[in-house]
């Protein structure tokens, strides 16, 4: 071969490879998440369809069978220069036409989640002024290494009615791993119960999510509401980081140990929580202490809303399944977070003590519980709000008397012989008892 027919030695070749999408990619993200990003992008058809208001009157119905998955919406359907031009590729040009507010950012959800479910899919979809469908087989469409492109099946452009829209997706020759997941019982009740997180404000919003034919149920986003209850509240437009607007509401709950913490949303997705750990502050040293997140803390609730039309400013990671710690805009935030969670922090604290006072007999009455056991949870967003956390004082210890408490321990066998004697039921009444049965004895000769 002359040198001029040679292929030039100074190529590096540096496309990528299907292998990388169809089989590393997938393992990034787990299952569930493969299906939540499935119904983001029929949220972000809502969005499209309804803007910001009410989602009344549009669905997602979920289908999980041993032998295929289905997703089906009526939303507003694809656009066929969409399909044509930007949703089927791998990652978003720059210059696709986005959303406003939508959840859908990187351009790789889709076609992730499909390669991660099975070998097979068939999208069908109809907008406004057109319908399509596009049917994949992997195994064939991974072989032809230098054409990354999918074609129509069918595509037909005429007006179609509102009741016509939306877009279905069926997935079929399922991965084995995907087939045994669908089979297992609590893989049903794990997904409803991440949907119904991730997704409670877009369902509070009407929009309905079923999953097998049951929808999911609407979990509200509830703190303590009283005249002596005040929820801290933080809001805050960063024009800079294309006009974020984040707020921030934090109070408490009801006592909960798996439901305390932060709660994190990117454009009404719920994208981390509950978050107990030094990401959202739980342990952090600075612009003030804050021990980490432990039982005495189960009433705390913090929720954090980000804000904007451009979601490529939003702090999420690709999976939307955690903030993306290091954002600046982040990070400005969490100091927010940090300095509103003092002040509760120590509210709880007291609580905490006088708990203990009064079970040491110290107090009279444990005035800080009633004053929360009379209060009610309301809706995050008709409490009543200041710009810190405000609560009822302590009052001063009062001692019950001159009485003190008097702890000691003993093996449970010689202990259960003296509830016997008494006929009492427990082992404070054991201690009372032979306190008054000694001090009768001993004392009052």
């Amino acid at each position: 071969m002359s040198p001029n027919n040679a292929p030039s030695s100074n190529v590096v070749k540096g496309s990528p490879s299907k292998e990388l999408f169809i089989s590393m990619l997938t393992r990034d993200i787990s299952l569930i998440d493969a299906i939540s990003d499935l119904v983001d992008n029929c949220v972000d058809g809502a969005i499209k369809l309804k803007g910001r208001g009410k989602f009344t009157g549009l669905e997602v119905n979920i289908t999980l069978k041993e032998d295929c998955f289905i997703i089906k919406d009526n939303c507003s359907g694809i656009d066929k220069d969409l399909a044509r031009d930007n949703a089927f590729r791998f990652g978003r040009p720059s210059e696709a036409t986005q959303i406003d507010y939508s959840v859908g950012q990187f351009g790789i959800g889709m076609k992730r989640a499909l390669f991660k479910m099975g070998k097979k899919f068939e999208i069908r979809s109809v907008s406004e002024k057109a319908s399509f469908s596009i049917e994949i087989d992997v195994n064939k469409w991974s072989k032809r290494e230098d054409d990354w492109d999918f074609k129509f099946k069918e595509l037909i452009e005429e007006k179609f009615p509102l009741g016509e829209r939306g877009t279905e997706i069926i997935v079929s020759s399922l991965n084995p791993d995907v087939s045994e997941r669908f089979k297992q019982k609590n893989f049903l009740s794990e997904l409803r119960t991440k949907l119904e997180l991730q997704h409670l404000i877009n369902v509070s919003r009407g929009l309905v999510i079923k999953i097998n034919g049951y929808p999911i149920e609407s979990t509200q986003l509830k703190l303590l509401n009283s005249n002596k209850f005040k929820t801290a509240y933080w809001g805050k437009r960063f024009k800079m980081y294309g006009n974020t607007y984040v707020r921030i509401y934090a109070g408490i709950g009801e006592e909960h140990l798996d439901k305390g913490g932060w709660y994190i949303f990117c454009n009404n997705r719920l994208i981390q929580g509950p978050e107990q750990s030094i990401i959202s502050g739980w342990g952090a040293r600075t612009p003030v202490r804050i021990p980490k997140y432990h039982g005495q803390f189960s009433r705390f609730r913090g929720f954090v809303f980000f804000e904007s039309k451009a979601p490529s400013f939003l702090p999420w990671n690709t999976s939307k399944t955690s903030v993306d710690a290091d954002s600046p805009i982040f990070q400005n935030v969490r100091s927010e977070m940090v300095r509103l969670m003092r002040p509760i922090i120590n509210f709880l604290n007291k609580v905490h003590d006088e708990s203990a006072a009064y079970l040491s007999r110290i107090l009279e009455e444990k005035y800080l519980q009633e004053e929360i056991d009379s209060a009610t949870l309301k809706d995050y967003l008709h409490v009543r709000t200041s710009g810190s956390f405000i609560a009822p004082t302590p009052k001063g210890l009062v001692k019950k008397t001159n009485e003190v408490a008097i702890k000691y321990i003993r093996t449970e066998d010689r202990v259960e012989k003296l509830k016997n004697f008494f006929k009492v039921s427990s082992p404070k009444k054991v201690g009372e008892k032979t306190f008054d049965y000694t001090y009768d004895r001993e004392c009052k000769k």
